[in-house]
C-alpha cells in the first residue's frame, strides 16, 4: 500500500488509560480501512514546574526534559502499536504546543481523527477531557472519541446511529454503514421522540411512538438497505429524550455514531446538545461526525 497519498488515521495519545484504549480501536481500524496511522503527542514545552532554592516550585523552562517525556510516550505507543497490529503502518510525531489545536490542524489532513477518554470516575462514569470535546466539536473530518470497550463483535454488538429528520443526515449515516460493512456489524437506526408536557399528564397507557415517524424513518432507509446490502439494517422510533435514549440505546454496542452542525465560533458551543450530551454519559466508542 503506498501511504504516502492516504490521509492517515490520527491518534491523539497522552499515555494514559484511555489512550491505551484509543490506541487499540484505532488500530483495529486502520486496518479494516488499510490506512497509516500518526499518533501524536502534544506537549507544551514553554514551562513545566522545578525546584529551586529558596523559593520551592516555581515555573522553570525545561523544554529537554519535556521532551524527552514526550519521546517516551511515544516509544511506548510505538512499541504497543507493533505488538498489536505490525501489519499496520505507524508514525508518531511529538509536537510542542497545545493538545486541542494541534489536534484540530492534524484533522485537517486526516481521514479520521481517535481520542481517548479519562480514567473512571469516583461515581463510575468516565470523564470527557477538555481536549476531546474542542477536537469532537471543531474537527473538520470525523472524530471517534474512544468512551470505553466497544462491544463484543461475536455477540452481534451493533452500530447504533442517530436520525435525527430535522436535519441532514446522509453524512451520519453513510458513516455509520461504511463502518458496519466494514467490521460485519449490524446496523440499528434511532430516531428519538418524546411526546409534550401535556400528553405525559394524561392518565393513559403510553401511546406508541408516532406512525408518522415509523413512516419517515422506514422510508429514509430504505435507499441505505439497497446500497449496503451486507449490512443488516433495522430502525428505531423509540419514546425518550435523544441524549438518554441513545446512551441507552448504545450501551455494550460497538459504536454510537452522531452528528453535530458547528453553531458559534467559541470552540465549548461548537457541539449541539445532544452530541454534547452523548459525548459525556455514553460507555462506548463514540463518532462525531461533521454535517458541512
Amino acid at each position: 500500500m503506498n501511504s504516502t497519498a492516504t490521509a492517515p488515521l490520527v491518534l491523539g495519545f497522552d499515555g494514559s488509560e484511555g489512550a491505551d484504549q484509543a490506541l487499540i480501536w484505532a488500530l483495529d481500524e486502520a486496518r479494516a480501512r488499510r490506512l497509516p496511522v500518526r499518533i501524536v503527542h502534544a506537549y507544551d514545552g514553554t514551562y513545566t514546574y522545578g525546584s529551586m532554592a529558596m523559593y520551592g516550585n516555581l515555573p522553570a523552562a525545561d523544554t529537554k526534559l519535556v521532551r524527552s517525556a514526550a519521546k517516551t510516550i511515544l516509544s511506548r505507543a510505538e512499541a504497543d502499536a507493533a505488538a498489536y497490529a505490525p501489519d499496520v503502518e505507524v508514525t508518531t510525531e511529538a509536537i510542542d504546543g497545545d493538545p486541542a489545536p494541534t489536534l484540530l490542524a492534524q484533522a485537517r489532513g486526516a481521514a479520521l481523527v481517535v481520542v481517548g477518554s479519562r480514567r473512571l470516575h469516583a461515581t463510575g462514569s468516565i470523564l470527557l477531557g477538555s481536549v476531546s470535546t474542542a477536537v469532537a466539536a471543531r474537527a473538520s473530518c470525523p472524530v471517534v472519541v474512544v468512551r470505553g470497550p466497544a462491544g463484543d463483535a461475536a455477540e452481534r454488538a451493533r452500530v447504533v446511529v442517530a436520525v435525527d429528520p430535522r436535519e441532514e443526515s446522509q453524512e451520519v449515516l453513510e458513516f455509520a454503514l461504511e463502518y458496519a460493512s466494514r467490521h460485519g456489524a449490524p446496523l440499528r437506526a434511532v430516531m428519538c421522540w418524546h411526546p409534550d408536557l401535556l400528553t405525559e399528564m394524561v392518565w393513559s397507557p403510553k401511546p406508541p411512538a408516532p406512525a408518522r415517524g415509523e413512516a419517515w424513518l422506514s422510508e429514509a432507509l430504505a435507499g441505505w438497505r439497497e446500497r449496503y446490502p451486507d449490512v443488516d439494517v433495522h430502525g428505531a422510533v423509540i419514546r425518550d429524550h435523544a441524549v438518554a435514549g441513545l446512551v441507552s440505546e448504545s450501551t455494550a454496542e460497538r459504536l454510537l455514531v452522531v452528528g453535530s452542525r458547528g453553531r458559534h465560533a467559541l470552540a465549548g458551543t461548537l457541539l449541539g446538545s445532544v452530541s454534547q450530551g452523548v459525548l459525556h454519559h455514553a460507555t462506548c466508542p463514540v463518532a462525531v461526525v461533521p454535517l458541512h
